[in-house]
């Protein structure tokens, strides 16, 4: 019962900081007690507390909006936590005793498979990855321009066995590593912001709750006092204006809709940036990001990191669909071109919801942008844990990019977050509004 208890804990420990409650700290003590414990029913039973409290966030998009029965979700929860629990905490271990549980080796082989399962299977899960509560650290955190998230995961690993150890030099001297690494990328920035352009920007958070959104009739009826905020937006001026995710209950390609034509003769007055869903080539349903500026379309973003059973049903899974009304319908189509939409001299990466988490496709998608825009819909996970973790990888994503990134959200938090991660302006939860900010266009 002691050993149950202490396992409970160190799962409680490994979730507080990836909570609302931000404890960044306590990841420290929670991987301390993974080294003095190298077990595998420790293991599993302190995983499956993390995973279980991190995640049951999701229930509310299962239960809540999807209709689905309580017991059976949260039993296909269970299911879900303790594969993830295997696959992170007790393949890493039962590795690194068949290499001679070195315990030096145990940082390496927990990041490695936080690689792996970030990306496999069916797209991956880049979730809940320890490097991530790094980005709270103070002057350290700016060292993920180097490192990655990833790399962070390393650092905070070997930090905590150094202190484990007692090898109190070689820790000062990963501390010191860390710091003049961080110092290094803060000056690059800061060097990067003395010629840099400025934008003027207008995010707009639109607060439609998720039942309604779920509703095509009253999500329709939301379409004028929608259309409302963007003319007062444009009212001001903006060299951008960005609508969150879906924002609209209208097909993009549909030209007679009146709100879309409506849209169009805003965007004489400014550019707007508006997250949709399309259907093209038949019945081929879309998630992208469309720039219309001048009564055209002048570039489109279609989300490439689709959801799994979210936005399609992966093999061999699809007799769930018959199961499940909530997750009936068409499968979203992929995207293929990772590439910014240009106008003029923004030049701005538009990843799409969950796409935030995928170190290798933000990057991608940065890499010829001087800006970065996240169009999402927390609704779905209302003001929990879920949309805290959210909203934690646009700050991981700003400082490994170097890069200004507007997280519009239709729920909520909107904000506009620095390159050194920093929340310079943000809205409240599920208050409809416009925010004004200005920005800087990084290279």
């Amino acid at each position: 019962m002691k050993r149950s208890l202490l396992a409970i804990l160190n799962g409680i420990l490994l979730y507080l900081p990836f909570s609302s409650y931000n404890l960044w700290f306590l990841i420290f003590p929670g991987i301390f007690m993974l080294l003095r414990r190298p077990n595998q029913m420790h293991y599993l039973l302190t995983g499956f507390t993390f995973f279980f409290l991190s995640l049951r966030c999701v229930n509310i998009a299962s239960i809540e909006y999807g209709d689905i029965n309580p017991f059976l979700a949260y039993t296909l929860f269970a299911l879900f936590c303790l594969f993830l629990t295997i696959y992170q905490m007790n393949l890493p271990l039962y590795m690194w005793k068949k290499m001679g549980g070195r315990l030096w080796l145990l940082p390496v082989l927990y990041t490695l498979f936080e690689v792996a399962r970030s990306y496999v299977p069916y797209g991956g899960f880049p979730w809940l990855i320890v490097g991530e509560t790094s980005v709270n650290f103070p002057a350290v955190k700016y060292s993920l321009r180097f490192l990655t998230v990833y790399g962070g995961s390393l650092l905070i690993w070997y930090i905590t066995y150094l202190a484990f150890k007692r090898r109190f030099l070689a820790l000062l001297a990963l501390l010191s590593f860390s710091f003049l690494l961080g110092l290094s990328a803060k000056q690059q920035i800061l060097k990067a912001l003395e010629d840099a352009k400025i934008l003027k920007v207008a995010l707009l958070q639109t607060a439609v709750p998720q039942q309604d959104k779920l509703s095509d009739k009253k999500f329709r009826e939301y379409t004028d006092e929608m259309l409302s905020m963007v003319s007062q937006a444009v009212k001001e001026k903006p060299d951008l204006v960005v609508l969150p995710e879906s924002a609209f209950a209208f097909f993009f390609s549909d030209e007679f809709d009146r709100g879309r034509q409506e849209l169009f003769e805003l965007s004489y007055q400014a550019p707007i940036l508006v997250g949709l869903v399309d259907i093209r080539e038949g019945l081929k349903p879309y998630n992208s990001a469309y720039l219309v500026a001048d009564g055209q379309l002048v570039g489109y973003y279609d989300k490439i990191r689709l959801l799994p059973i979210g936005e399609y049903m992966p093999f061999p899974f699809g007799f769930l669909k018959d199961v499940f009304s909530a997750i009936s319908g068409l499968d979203y189509v992929p995207g293929t071109q990772k590439r910014p939409i240009v106008y003029k001299n923004i030049q701005v990466a538009t990843p799409i919801c969950f796409e935030i988490a995928y170190w290798d496709l933000v990057k991608e998608l940065s890499k010829k942008a001087n800006l970065v825009a996240v169009l999402t819909n927390d609704g779905w996970f209302n003001h929990s844990d879920c949309s805290y973790q959210h909203f934690m990888w646009a700050k991981v994503r700003a400082i490994e990019n170097g890069k200004f990134i507007l997280w519009v959200n239709n729920s909520g938090d909107t904000a506009v977050i620095n390159p050194f991660g920093e929340v310079v302006k943000k809205m409240p939860y599920m208050k409809r509004g416009i925010l004004i900010e200005y920005v800087r266009l990084l290279p």
